[in-house]
């Protein structure tokens, strides 16, 4: 009885955990090297905003949020990746890699 008591409330436990996420993850778009196009498909990992200076989950979650807009702005406007991309078939500065937040950790 005592297991099922444990086991319970770890379930519980980790479910509040997980519904009151303070993280947020930045993806991105990436490039098929092999076709030289942009592959809108991709979502590749770029960060994870999981800082908690905050008392609150709420304001942990905002101050996350915050952070990962601020960094997707910096990646829209510089385009770092593939900007100096060299190829026969596709321009330079023609592929525009797209930045986006999701809450949460990172998932495939």
């Amino acid at each position: 009885m005592r297991k099922l008591i444990a086991i319970l409330s770890l379930g519980f436990i980790t479910s509040c955990v997980i519904a009151d996420s303070a993280e947020y993850t930045l993806y991105r778009t990436g490039i098929d090297i092999p076709m030289q196009k942009h592959d809108e498909s991709l979502r590749i990992h770029v960060a994870t905003f999981d800082a908690t200076p905050l008392k609150s989950v709420e304001d942990n979650a905002k101050y996350n949020l915050a952070n990962c807009e601020f960094a997707l702005e910096l990646f829209t406007l510089s385009q770092p990746h593939y900007r100096d991309y060299r190829s026969n078939t596709v321009s330079p500065g023609s592929i525009k890699v797209k930045y986006w937040c999701e809450k949460g950790r990172f998932k495939k």
